[in-house]
């Protein structure tokens, strides 16, 4: 696995992303824009020197036709120049932002393992950072090759012609010029070698800045009052990272200021040698001032040209941490797993533990156990017991620490996961929805009318059909605000109610797992999700979790886990007959507080 990338390197990604863009014209673009630019340099430093010898000699002809010929030629140069600024702008920008959405397709096979890992979280923010802004990393690389180019053809016309003159001061400026690029170099290293910190400190910055006004975290913000605690963290964050930032910024300014003085010193020997021609009668008056702005122009030009090279190659630095990260085989992990047949799907469990990435303990621990096809196996226990540990293991997030998992007798970790997973249907306790319209929650951006009917048939099952019938736009009606003002945002019970319609959406499916389904829904609503059980499952093998053993009734066996560890395995009707036990003792203290509250609601209601 390849950590670092040469310059050349990163050069030919960039080449790549441009041919994948199919944007190959902006190497055109990059030649057009060189030499008008180029040129339109060379011409402003020296055809003024013919309007000022013209108007010494009080040659009104001579003066009219320079002043024609300059004139036409700014404006077509300038036309030129700006034309292929605009086109080569948007491109760029474009082309960053399909290296964006190949990062994304790439980021969706990430090992679920890193998602929570603080070092993988670090690396990534260090990866973005090239795809971050419009002048710097990937992008940054483009525009400053951009502007280089029309710089080097500026310097070496003006050098050239500078050089027929006093060879001295084109030496003299390259000289203290490539002297500025080593310093340059030196602080854009400093700069780099500071990133992960500087990186660090902007994300905990960032964190309470996003927080402190999503939508999502508003009630909970107010109501508990910590707006206050928000602000001080943020001023915190902030204050941290701007320190530093600042810091950075110092040192690159102590780096440039030797650039200052090797300006005034070619400069100032520009106006010596000038002047003592002149004074000799070897040059008109015309030529000093072009001498002088030629100086002047190759000194700006190499100092800029140096400046463009040092941040090439810091931006190439950025960009080459990007690639290195794309390219992390432990991050991404190959897709080649085998595809078996998933028809129908067994699962056993063979002395399974696991621990969390960075954790000594264990959240599940020599757990053995047999699901077979069509079965409906409800897990359940406390919370932190190792439920929804085990989901994630069934899911393929995670690969056993020890022990194996087998799908229909095939080891989970040889299996495609891509595959794997287009045949389960999974409830999340936490459900997330997107910023789109109802419809385009549940099939995506699929156009089949056929679809639409399945996504409404499974939206009418999971008791929606009437609150989606109530909105304007009906099953088009956006979700969330982010995208349209007009957005609505479902109640906690609505959106479990939309992850359930997605698991009935999803036909072609042969496990289905729910992860307490029902728990931000009203005991109404639960009725009607537990009526349409035996629709929701559809033969599939099933898994449920839940906190409500009521749910455990539909199930074929129950697995009862405590501290990750199965304690008890059997039907419900074999645990309640269990004396002493855990699951029996749960189901009863459970169903004590359910008769007690409809009690009490009887009560006042007779009271009424």
């Amino acid at each position: 696995m390849k950590t670092k990338y040469t310059v050349w390197e990163v050069f030919k990604f960039h080449i790549k992303g441009i041919k994948e863009s199919k944007k190959s014209f902006i190497f055109y673009i990059f030649i057009l824009y060189a030499f008008s630019t180029g040129i339109l340099n060379v011409v402003t430093v020296l055809f003024p020197r013919y309007i000022i010898d013209a108007i010494v000699v009080k040659n009104i002809n001579n003066l009219f036709l320079w002043v024609v010929i300059y004139g036409s030629s700014i404006l077509v140069l300038m036309l030129v120049s700006s034309i292929a600024q605009n086109i080569f702008s948007g491109n760029a920008m474009a082309i960053k932002f399909l290296q964006g959405r190949a990062f994304f397709k790439k980021y969706r096979h990430v090992s679920y393992r890193y998602l929570e890992d603080p070092t993988f979280q670090a690396k990534r923010s260090t990866a973005l950072w090239a795809l971050g802004n419009n002048d710097s990393g990937y992008e940054g690389t483009l525009r400053s090759l951009f502007r280089l180019f029309p710089l080097i053809l500026t310097v070496i016309g003006l050098t050239v012609l500078l050089g027929l003159f006093r060879p001295i001061i084109v030496v003299v400026a390259l000289l203290l010029s490539l002297l500025q690029y080593q310093l340059d170099l030196r602080g854009k290293k400093y700069k780099f070698e500071h990133r992960d910190e500087l990186n660090e400190s902007e994300r905990k910055a960032n964190y309470f800045f996003r927080t402190g006004h999503d939508f999502s975290f508003g009630k909970d913000i107010r109501i508990n009052q910590i707006q206050k605690q928000f602000l001080v963290n943020h001023k915190d964050k902030s204050n941290v990272f701007t320190s530093l930032y600042k810091k950075l910024n110092v040192m690159g300014f102590r780096f440039s200021i030797p650039g200052m003085f090797f300006i005034t010193i070619t400069n100032g020997l520009t106006y010596f040698l000038t002047a003592n021609a002149y004074m000799n009668g070897e040059i008109s008056i015309g030529e000093v001032s072009s001498i002088i702005w030629a100086t002047l122009a190759i000194t700006l030009g190499l100092q800029r040209m140096f400046t463009e090279m040092a941040k090439i190659k810091e931006d190439t630095s950025y960009t080459s941490e990007y690639m290195a990260f794309l390219e992390n085989d432990d991050f991404f992990p190959k897709q080649d797993g085998i595809e078996i047949d998933l028809d129908t799907i067994d699962i056993e469990l063979k002395n399974v533990s696991f621990k969390y990435p960075n954790s000594d303990k264990y959240a599940l621990k020599n757990v053995n156990l047999k699901i077979n096809s069509g079965d409906r196996l409800a897990l359940v226990g406390i919370n932190g017991s190792g439920k929804s540990t085990l989901v994630k293991l069934l899911c393929g997030f995670y690969e056993p620490t020890e022990g194996t998992i087998l799908i229909n007798g095939v080891d989970i970790q040889t299996i495609d996961l891509d595959y794997y997973r287009k045949r389960l249907a999974v409830i999340f306790q936490e459900v997330l929805v997107y910023a789109a319209t109802i419809l385009e929650n549940i099939v995506g951006l699929s156009q089949d009318p056929i679809e639409h009917e399945k996504a409404m048939s499974a939206l009418e099952l999971a008791g929606l059909y009437e609150k989606i019938r109530s909105f304007p736009q009906e099953e088009h009606q956006e979700l969330l605000k982010v995208i349209d003002p007009s957005g609505t945002d479902f109640s906690g019970g609505e959106k479990q109610k939309l992850s359930i319609a997605r698991a009935l959406y999803k036909e072609n499916t042969s496990l289905i797992i729910l992860d307490e389904p029902t728990a931000s829904l009203d005991a109404i609503a639960e009725k009607e999700i537990y009526d349409h059980f035996k629709t929701l499952v559809n033969n599939r093998t099933a898994l449920i979790i839940s906190h409500r053993l009521a749910s455990t009734k539909f199930c074929d066996h129950i697995v009862l886990l405590e501290n990750g560890e199965i304690i008890e395995y059997g039907t419900h009707e074999s645990l309640m007959k269990k004396e002493n036990g855990t699951y029996k003792s749960m189901f009863l203290t459970q169903g004590k507080y359910y008769q007690e509250g409809a009690k009490q609601h009887e009560t006042i209601q007779n009271s009424i």
